[in-house]
């Protein structure tokens, strides 16, 4: 009658060691992932905004959208979830005071952001946005927008934004629900680097 030999300690503790030093590695690859990421974002969301809405993002400084004549569609429903963010160089505090709305398309709506400088000295920021599904963004549309310019804050600074915008009542029929996710940026950094990046 044959017996199978129960492995070694040592082959146990190589594998062991050998497992952790796998996780190690890739603990190390998704950190060193997430800062690139970080440092990489400020032109990842120019590009991107230039792509989607080169009026609408605030490193274009565009016009706003005009609303008139606009039928609202009744017949549909839409929810808007929103999301907001601050950079890591910024040391201000975003929130949305809705984090989602109920519109119909075509139906103007009027949603406030609060922005605080908790800071002591004057700072300026710019915010971009991200939106999805990417097949929404031709469709939406600002009347007012503070992602339209820069928004500089005095030390201890709070102050109301308001985002009022629409969707175009051609938007596709399968789009019941959009994304919208405003990050703000430190203008002095974002500057410096893209004219770093332009040279």
């Amino acid at each position: 009658m044959s017996h199978t030999t129960p492995p070694s300690h040592h082959h146990i503790d190589a594998a062991t060691t050998e497992k952790n030093a796998r996780l190690g590695k890739m603990a190390i690859t998704v950190v060193v992932g997430m800062f690139l990421l970080g440092f990489a974002s400020i032109p990842i969301y120019r590009l991107v905004c230039a792509q989607i809405d080169p009026g609408g993002s605030s490193w274009y400084i565009g016009e706003p959208d005009v609303y008139e004549g606009i039928e609202v569609d009744e017949s549909r429903q839409l929810r808007v979830r929103f999301n907001t963010g601050v950079e890591r160089q910024l040391p201000w505090e975003f929130e949305v005071r809705q984090r989602h709305v109920d519109v119909h398309p075509g139906e103007r709506n009027d949603v406030a952001f609060m922005v605080v400088n908790p800071t002591g000295r004057d700072v300026t920021g710019k915010a971009v946005y991200d939106i999805s599904p990417a097949e929404a963004a031709p469709y939406f549309k600002k009347q007012e927008c503070f992602c339209f310019i820069e928004q500089t804050l005095h030390a201890g600074q709070e102050l109301e934004m308001p985002l009022v915008f629409w969707f175009d009542p051609e938007m596709p029929d399968h789009i019941d629900e959009v994304y919208l996710g405003y990050t703000f940026f430190n203008a002095e950094s974002s500057r410096s680097r893209a004219t770093a990046d332009n040279r």
